[in-house]
């Protein structure tokens, strides 16, 4: 028999799965695991994605701009994270402490959401198009960039892998707390 905390997790997480797969509306015990469930799966990425801008890899012989892509990889999952902590303030009791936490993120990243448009509509960016949320943002400086093994330098802005880390696991650390203290006889 399976350890009982492994199975009373995995019982949580097919509930979640259940509820997904009908039309009925998640209960807030449900939204606030999948908003812990997909924080966990994006924390794991940043992790990974920060380990492998400190490490050598086996193709940086040759690709020597693997650096550039695993900081893209990383913006996505800080974007990611970000947004699985929104689904967690459609429960009311935790939505005052989630959107505190989740403000709290964006000043300490204020460039991550610039730098993720550009990274995602790199189509639009790439030929100057009117639809680029940020006209200051040519062409020409999309593929200018620098790393020094902490801070990333693009688009103008500056993006600390550590303190995006440390901001990342405060706002995994606030879902955390609701997600310990919420009631254990609450339904998925």
């Amino acid at each position: 028999m399976a350890n009982p905390k492994i199975r009373k997790n995995m019982e949580k997480y097919i509930s979640v799965k259940l509820q997904t797969r009908n039309n009925n509306p998640l209960s807030d015990a449900a939204m606030i695991e999948r908003s812990w469930s997909l924080m966990n799966e994006s924390m794991r990425a940043i992790d990974l994605q920060r380990r492998r801008l400190r490490s050598g890899e086996p193709e940086d012989p040759d690709f020597i701009f693997r650096w550039w892509v695993d900081l893209q990889f990383l913006i996505v999952a800080l974007r990611r994270l970000r947004r699985s902590a929104e689904l967690a303030t459609r429960v009311s009791t935790a939505k005052s402490i989630i959107s505190d936490a989740i403000e709290q993120f964006d000043r300490e990243l204020p460039m991550l959401q610039k730098m993720r448009n550009v990274g995602e509509h790199i189509d639009d960016y790439a030929v100057d198009s009117e639809k680029r949320r940020h006209k200051d943002v040519e062409r020409f400086s999309l593929q200018v960039g620098s790393f020094d093994g902490t801070t990333y330098e693009w688009l103008g802005a500056r993006l600390n892998i550590d303190e995006a880390h440390l901001a990342s696991t405060h706002l995994l650390g606030a879902v955390r707390s609701v997600v310990k203290n919420w009631p254990k006889n609450s339904e998925n």
